[in-house]
């Protein structure tokens, strides 16, 4: 058994007993007794300690031992700042040239026995083109055009069955553009005061006439836009719903009237004459037309008389027929304001202001003088009928001023009736 001892002065086995052996270790004057104990043949191994004494110099450094095994991962630590945008990659290969495929679920076509108004349909089911009736080109129901937008308005509703669809189209598509008439003059003479009329001529304006004055029409003129639109005798000449002539050709302007015609209302009214003719070169006839109107109204005046009363109509139609009206106002109008201005004669003394008008305007409201109300300064009414230059009998009203003199040259007067 091999025994190696690091300086000592000597080594000293006392005994062994059983398996210990006692070895003294002397050094100096120490001795110290280690106990060996033999586990196994020629290995010795120590079982007692040695005594305490002086330490012996550092061994030699024994080789590295094995690594220890993985610590846990520690805690994450805060996101650091996002660095610069890297430089762009550079371009990739052009992909490959893509393939088609041909379809082949739709068989080749091969067309026997095809008919007039034969069509070809492809039967998906069967997977066969076949021989198929056209749709009908024409409507087999008549169709009411419920849209109302203007686009629509020049279309005939409702669409008759067997109107065919490219009709139906072109109507919807292609809007007709009907042309018009236009009334250009009327050939009319004026009634005098004596009942008689002259010459007629072509007048472009009829304007407005007293009640009671005729007016003779004896023929016009007209114009069409497009006379190739409108039927060749279509053209009707009227007053209000009355036709006075009709049959006339389309392009027979000017045209003079077989028999005149004479009108002489004796009331407020306006009468319209008419030309009309028919433009049938579209899908249906329209009526065009074009028109002038004459329109009947009562004189009104304003002046100045010595009269200071009225005992009966005569005084009344003596007054109407002789009323200073220099400077004032005698004329036909509505029953609109009436803005007057003083005169020499109702500035005059021995002179009364008069205001005649007719029953029909209704009573007088307001006569303002500049902004001054000044209808007490006038008497009430008298109601007496006149007949006026045409032989027609008009109730009228009669209005005299409290005073006379009343008003003075600069004097403006509004009348409300």
């Amino acid at each position: 058994m091999p025994i190696s001892v690091d300086q000592p002065s000597s080594i000293a086995v006392s005994s062994s007993n059983g398996g210990t052996i006692n070895v003294s270790v002397v050094s100096g004057a120490e001795t110290k007794v280690v106990s060996l104990t033999s586990t196994a043949a020629n290995n010795i191994s120590v079982s007692g300690a040695i005594g305490s004494g002086p330490a012996g110099p550092q061994g030699p450094q024994g080789p590295a031992g094995a690594d220890g095994a993985d610590g846990a991962d520690g805690a994450q630590g805060p996101q650091g700042e996002q660095g610069p945008a890297g430089a762009d990659g550079a371009d990739g290969a052009d992909g490959a040239d893509g393939t088609v495929t041909e379809l082949s679920t739709i068989p080749d076509v091969t067309i026997t026995n095809l008919q007039d108004n034969q069509i070809l349909q492809y039967d998906s089911t069967s997977g066969d083109w076949l021989n198929a009736d056209a749709p009908s080109s024409t409507l087999e129901s008549s169709i009411t055009i419920s849209n109302t937008n203007a686009a629509f308005t020049h279309m005939t509703s409702p669409i008759t069955a067997g109107t065919s669809l490219e009709a139906v189209l072109r109507d919807m598509l292609e809007k007709y553009n009907v042309t018009s008439i236009q009334l250009s003059q009327v050939k009319a003479a004026f009634e005098t005061t004596s009942g008689t009329y002259g010459s007629t001529s072509y007048l472009s304006n009829l304007g407005n006439l007293e009640v009671g004055r005729g007016i003779k029409v004896d023929g016009f003129t007209f114009t069409i836009g497009d006379d190739s639109q409108t039927g060749d005798t279509s053209v009707v000449f009227k007053v209000e719903s009355t036709t006075l002539q009709s049959g006339i050709s389309d392009t027979g302007s000017p045209v003079t009237l077989t028999t005149a015609d004479i009108q002489d209302p004796n009331d407020d009214v306006t009468r319209t004459y008419t030309v009309q003719a028919t433009d049938n070169g579209g899908s249906s006839s329209v009526t065009i037309s074009g028109s002038k109107s004459v329109r009947w109204l009562y004189r009104v005046k304003f002046g100045a008389s010595s009269t200071s009363t009225l005992d009966n109509a005569d005084d009344a139609q003596d007054l109407y027929d002789n009323l200073n009206v220099t400077g004032g106002y005698d004329n036909i109008k509505s029953s609109t304001n009436l803005s007057v201005s003083g005169n020499t004669a109702t500035d005059t003394q021995g002179n009364y202001t008069w205001i005649i008008y007719p029953v029909s305007f209704t009573t007088i409201g307001s006569i303002l003088q500049g902004a001054t109300e000044v209808i007490d300064a006038f008497q009430s009414d008298q109601q007496f009928t006149i007949t006026n230059d045409y032989g027609v009998d008009i109730p009228y009203y009669f209005k005299r001023s409290n005073i006379d003199a009343a008003f003075g040259e600069s004097a403006n007067l509004t009348i409300d009736f």
